[in-house]
C-alpha cells in the first residue's frame, strides 16, 4: 500500500510539473511576441482560466519568469510583465557585441555544414518570398535570428560564456522580434543573416567577426531609435 501511495505522489508532482512548464511555455511566448506588453497584469486567477488549469502551476510558472527578469511578482495577485529601458537594452547589447563575437572565434570550427545548409534554406526562403512580393512574418525572422545565434554560443568552446548568454539570452528573445522590426528593411535584414551564414560556411573568422558585430550594433541603433527606448 506504502508504494502505491507513492508511486500516486510521483505522478501528481509530476502533473503538477508539466502543467507548470506549459503555464511558463505559454506566458514566455506571449511576452516575448508582445501578446502581453510591459506594466500588463498577469492575474493568476485570469492566467488560470486562459490555460484551463488551477492556480498553482501558474504561480510556479510566474515565480520562474520573474528569475528571467520578464516578470514582477505580486504576491497573492500575479505578476506585471517588466518594463524595457533604455539601459537594459544598451547593457544587453553590449554584452552581445562583446560575447557573440568572441564566441565565434572558436565556433566557426565547429559548426557543421548541414547545419548552415538548414540556416541557408530558412533565410533563402524568406528572401525569394520577398522577391515574389510576398509579406514576411516577423515572428519568423525572430525565430530563425534566434536559431543563428543561439548555434554560435552553442559551439564555441568557452564553457563560462555559454553560461552567461544562456541567462542574456532569456532577455535577449524579448528583443529579438522588436529587433527585427526596428530594422525596418526585411530584405536587407535577411541579407545581412545570409551573409553570416556564408562566412561560417567558408571559415572566414577574419571577415566574420567584423561582420558579426556591425549587425549587432545595427540593430542596438535601430531599436533604440523606438520611441519606447529613447533614453529618459
Amino acid at each position: 500500500m506504502s508504494d502505491l501511495i507513492s508511486c500516486m505522489e510521483e505522478m501528481k508532482s509530476k502533473k503538477k510539473s508539466n502543467l507548470a512548464r506549459i503555464a511558463y511555455d505559454q506566458i514566455k511566448e506571449a511576452i516575448i511576441y508582445a501578446k502581453f506588453r510591459p506594466g500588463d497584469v498577469l492575474s493568476e486567477n485570469m492566467l488560470a482560466g486562459v490555460l484551463n488549469m488551477s492556480r498553482t502551476p501558474v504561480r510556479e510558472a510566474l515565480k520562474e519568469l520573474a528569475g528571467e527578469g520578464l516578470v514582477e511578482i505580486m504576491p497573492g495577485r500575479g505578476g506585471i510583465v517588466t518594463h524595457i529601458s533604455w539601459q537594459d537594452l544598451k547593457e544587453i547589447y553590449e554584452l552581445r557585441y562583446a560575447l557573440e563575437s568572441l564566441a565565434a572565434e572558436t565556433a566557426i570550427d565547429h559548426i557543421q555544414d548541414e547545419e548552415i545548409d538548414e540556416l541557408e534554406r530558412k533565410w533563402q526562403g524568406l528572401l525569394d518570398d520577398l522577391k515574389k512580393g510576398k509579406k514576411i512574418e516577423w515572428e519568423r525572422v525572430s525565430l530563425y535570428d534566434n536559431e543563428l545565434h543561439s548555434l554560435i554560443i552553442d559551439r564555441c568552446e568557452n564553457g563560462r560564456l555559454k553560461g552567461i548568454m544562456s541567462v542574456l539570452n532569456q532577455q535577449t528573445l524579448r528583443f529579438q522580434l522588436l529587433s527585427a522590426q526596428a530594422l525596418g528593411d526585411p530584405e536587407n535584414t535577411v541579407r545581412q543573416h545570409l551573409e553570416i551564414t556564408a562566412l561560417l560556411r567558408s571559415r572566414d573568422r577574419e571577415k566574420l567577426i567584423p561582420v558579426l558585430r556591425r549587425h549587432i550594433e545595427m540593430a542596438m541603433e535601430n531599436i533604440t531609435t523606438k520611441s519606447i527606448f529613447k533614453r529618459q
